[in-house]
C-alpha cells in the first residue's frame, strides 16, 4: 500500500536539495626511479715488441802440415860410415853396395849442417 501525502497530512514538509559534493583531496607521494644504466669498460692495452736477434759466432780452424826435412848428419871420421861394418873380404873404406864418392866428397869431406844444398820445393800442398 502506498502512502499518499496530501496538503494537510501532518507529515513534515521537506525540501531536499541536490547533493553538494565536497571533494577532500588526500595527496600521497611516491618516488618512481627512472634508471638510465651506463657502463664503463677499462681496456688495458699491452704492446709486445718482438725484437729479432740474430746471434752469430765465428770459429777459427787451424790445420797443421808436417814435412820431413833433412837436417844434416853428425860428423863422421873420414873413410867411415856411422854404424857400418866393413864386409868380410871387401875393401876397407866402402860399404857393400855403395858407390864411389862423387865430386866434393873426397877424404875429409864433411856434410854441410842444415838445409844448405837441399832444394826446397815451392809448395807443400
Amino acid at each position: 500500500m502506498r502512502h499518499h501525502h496530501g496538503p494537510h497530512c501532518g507529515c513534515p514538509k521537506q525540501i531536499v536539495y541536490p547533493t553538494q559534493e565536497n571533494v577532500v583531496h588526500h595527496c600521497t607521494e611516491e618516488t618512481v626511479e627512472h634508471i638510465h644504466p651506463s657502463h664503463t669498460t677499462i681496456m688495458n692495452h699491452h704492446l709486445v715488441k718482438n725484437q729479432h736477434i740474430y746471434p752469430h759466432s765465428t770459429s777459427v780452424g787451424n790445420t797443421v802440415d808436417s814435412v820431413d826435412q833433412y837436417g844434416g848428419s853428425f860428423n863422421v871420421p873420414p873413410n867411415q860410415v856411422a854404424g857400418a861394418a866393413t864386409p868380410p873380404g871387401g875393401p876397407g873404406n866402402q860399404v857393400a853396395g855403395a858407390m864411389s864418392p862423387g865430386p866434393n866428397m873426397g877424404p875429409g869431406y864433411q856434410q854441410p849442417f842444415g838445409m844448405k844444398g837441399w832444394k826446397k820445393p815451392n809448395k807443400w800442398c
